[in-house]
């Protein structure tokens, strides 16, 4: 792939998903149900923040990506975006919850495409410098610190953005703390998968 098609198509993607984050304010706000803190409470909308900043950034100056400290930002979004799509799709959907979304194009966009194409671009366009063991760890403060939080402020305010972290749909905490290992699995399965892709072609050169 060219790297003007390649930069053509991270910057439109980055705007879908934008126009999709935009609408689903716009159309909560005419509803008169858009509350601020719920909205930036959910990990999808995080996700896809993080995933228009990511791809603009790469679309714009794609050299980036040879930065090591890009190149971790980038490997954190991917591995948020498929956390994303897969729960959704094995757990949110299938149970008909109700994630927030007012329209189905926007649910499609935030859950579906948009992972699915910032997947396809690591895997496609690999990052240029090395990454290091320790990329697990870091990839892993953003969701610890999220799952804090959740579980914090929801007792608090009687909220949960997702049902599998609230206790009165699990059964007590003891149901949450099974999820809260699924996801901790997925998340690392994701990360280990993602750094040994990026990391793949650099053992076969120097093999070589």
């Amino acid at each position: 792939m060219s790297p003007t098609l390649t930069r053509s198509l991270r910057l439109a993607m980055a705007a879908y998903i934008a126009t999709a984050l935009v609408g689903q304010i716009a159309i909560l706000v005419s509803e008169g149900t858009f509350v601020w803190h719920r909205f930036f409470s959910y990990f999808t909308v995080l996700s896809n923040i993080a995933a228009v900043v990511v791809l603009t950034m790469l679309a714009l100056r794609p050299d980036r990506d040879a930065g090591p400290g890009f190149a971790l930002f980038r490997g954190a979004v991917t591995v948020y975006m498929s956390v994303t799509f897969l729960i959704y799709v094995t757990v949110l959907y299938p149970q008909l919850v109700d994630v927030g979304v007012p329209e189905p194009w926007i649910d499609v966009a935030l859950h579906v495409l948009g992972p699915i194409f910032i997947i396809a671009d690591w895997l496609v366009n690999r990052p240029g410098p090395k990454l290091e063991s320790g990329a697990l760890g870091i990839w892993m403060i953003f969701p610890a610190v999220y799952l804090v939080y959740t579980l914090t402020r929801g007792p608090l305010v009687d909220w949960y953005p997702y049902p599998i972290f609230d206790p009165d749909e699990q059964g007590g905490y003891g149901g949450v703390a099974v999820w809260v290992l699924i996801v901790a699995a997925v998340l690392v399965g994701f990360s280990l998968t993602y750094r040994w892709w990026a990391n793949r072609r650099r053992t076969g050169l120097h093999a070589a």
